[in-house]
């Protein structure tokens, strides 16, 4: 319908839809300008500088500048690379398992008895609303070879020497660092998946009782199944964090004894500020950026799948 042929009262309410269409966007042109400067910015620099061998140990003549893909291709080609992939996978896996179970039986137990109790929940959060680097140098005092009360434990209870410390032997830095990591983020797992206990339908358990099912049998049958986005949900914040590790490694043993401990994100910041390899950097970060996207791609497409047959 051409413009000749409205009426008043049409145009008007064309006029008036228009302009709340350019209100709403002009309330959201600051926020999207802002985002876009803090996120896609960096991230079109970023990987302008992994394109190029930006080094700022060299003088500005010996570089080169755009070298495509050159930096991929070496770092596919660094064993200390697929040293930290390993470690790195090795690292989430053991730790992220451990917290879900952990944090499944605790919150299994301690449902329907800390609902109301902020104390009780405030003690649980405690670990995991600290910094991670706070974390980390409280845990280094702990872990401290002559006087840390870890050891000084370990070493009553025969299970480590008086010659060494957790931190100092390449078969027990990387338990140690999980153990810190497991400390921390339990506390996430139980709240979260407390939460969704205590959100389940109580129809499904009242007709179990009827029939007098098990508790194994309605855990199964039950409470997994009605549980699983929520698990799924946390699964996949966890395992984001976990990949990224970075924190409480810088603090406690900034990727040694060795390689020990050495995940992607220190073998990056180590690239950068150790080496001054700016563009090998920019590349490996751009690597753990698409395992993370990957990672999270196929959790979300499990997620929506749970959620269809839910």
């Amino acid at each position: 319908m051409s413009g000749r042929h409205l009426s008043l009262f049409q145009r008007f309410g064309f006029w008036i839809s228009s302009s709340e269409n350019k209100f709403k966007w002009s309330l959201l042109l600051p926020t999207l300008i802002l985002l876009a400067l803090i996120t896609v910015y960096p991230t079109i620099y970023a990987f302008n500088l992994a394109l190029s061998d930006y080094n700022l140990a060299r003088s500005a003549d010996s570089l080169q500048g755009y070298i495509g893909l050159q930096n991929f291709r070496e770092i596919l080609k660094d064993p200390s690379f697929w040293s930290s992939l390993k470690t790195t996978i090795f690292f989430t896996v053991v730790v992220v398992s451990i917290e879900f179970f952990l944090g499944l039986a605790i919150a299994l137990i301690l449902q329907g008895t800390v609902t109301g109790s902020k104390i009780v929940r405030t003690i649980i959060l405690l670990p995991m609303i600290m910094a991670p680097i706070v974390v980390g140098l409280i845990w280094t005092y702990l872990y401290q070879s002559e006087f840390g009360l870890v050891t000084f434990i370990l070493r009553k209870i025969h299970i480590m020497s008086y010659e060494s410390a957790p931190l100092a032997r390449v078969g027990t830095a990387l338990p140690s660092l999980m153990f810190v990591d497991i400390w921390q983020w339990t506390p996430f797992l139980i709240m979260v998946l407390l939460a969704g206990l205590e959100a389940l339908p109580t129809a499904p358990y009242e007709a179990a009782r009827i029939d007098k099912a098990s508790p194994f049998l309605v855990f199964r049958k039950i409470t997994l199944p009605l549980l699983k986005p929520v698990i799924l949900i946390v699964l996949v914040l966890r395992i984001m964090d976990a990949i990224r590790v970075f924190d409480i490694v810088y603090a406690l043993t900034e990727g040694g004894p060795g390689e020990a401990t050495d995940v992607l994100s220190m073998f990056i910041y180590r690239s950068a500020f150790y080496l001054w390899g700016i563009g090998k950097a920019s590349a490996i970060s751009f690597i753990l950026l698409y395992i993370i996207m990957i990672v999270s791609v196929i959790l979300v497409n499990l997620l929506s799948r749970t959620k269809e047959t839910v």
